[in-house]
C-alpha cells in the first residue's frame, strides 16, 4: 500500500515536470496548472480514508505490560517498617513502651490491613487499662495512617 502510494506521488511529480515543460505561458497554462495541483492533492490524500478505517478497528494489546510484583512487595515492606516506626515513636512520645507491627494488604503498597500493638504496662485496674488501650490505638492509627478499626492492642504486664 505504501509502495503504491509513493509510486503514485512520484508519477504525479514526473507528470508535473513534463507539464511545466510542455505547457505554454498564458491563461490556458494557468488553468491546467490549477487542475494539476488539485490532482496532486488528491493523490497525496488518497490513502487517508483507508488509514482512518484501519485505526478505527485497531485495538492495542497490552500483553507485554505487567506490574513489577517484586517492586510492589519491596515498597510494601518499606512502608510497613516506616509506618511501624512512626507509630512506635508516637507511642513512645506519649509515654508508652510498645512494639508495633504493621501489615499491608496483598497487592497494595500502602493500604494498611492491620496494626498490631503490644503495650508493656504495669498491672492496672480494668478501667485504666481500657483507657490506655483506646488511647494507644488512636495514637497508633493516626501515626501509621490506618483506620482505628484496623488496630489491635494487646497488653503485656511488666513485673
Amino acid at each position: 500500500m505504501l509502495a503504491a502510494w509513493m509510486t503514485g506521488i512520484v508519477g504525479v511529480i514526473a507528470l508535473g515536470v513534463l507539464l511545466q515543460v510542455l505547457l505554454p505561458e498564458g491563461q490556458t497554462g494557468k488553468y491546467v496548472k490549477g487542475a494539476f495541483s488539485l490532482l496532486v492533492i488528491f493523490v497525496i490524500v488518497a490513502p487517508l480514508p483507508s488509514v482512518a478505517s484501519a485505526l478505527k478497528d485497531w485495538e492495542p494489546t497490552y500483553t507485554d505490560i505487567a506490574p513489577d510484583y517484586g517492586f510492589i512487595e519491596d515498597s510494601a515492606e518499606l512502608f510497613e517498617r516506616s509506618a511501624a516506626l512512626k507509630a512506635q515513636t508516637a507511642l513512645a512520645e506519649e509515654g508508652y513502651d510498645a512494639e508495633v507491627k504493621v501489615v499491608v494488604k496483598d497487592g497494595s503498597v500502602s493500604d494498611v490491613e492491620s496494626v498490631d500493638v503490644t503495650l508493656r504496662l504495669p498491672v492496672l485496674s480494668e478501667s485504666e487499662l481500657n483507657k490506655h488501650i483506646a488511647n494507644a490505638a488512636a495514637i497508633a492509627a493516626r501515626a501509621s495512617g490506618a483506620d482505628v478499626g484496623c488496630v489491635r492492642v494487646t497488653v503485656s504486664s511488666e513485673e
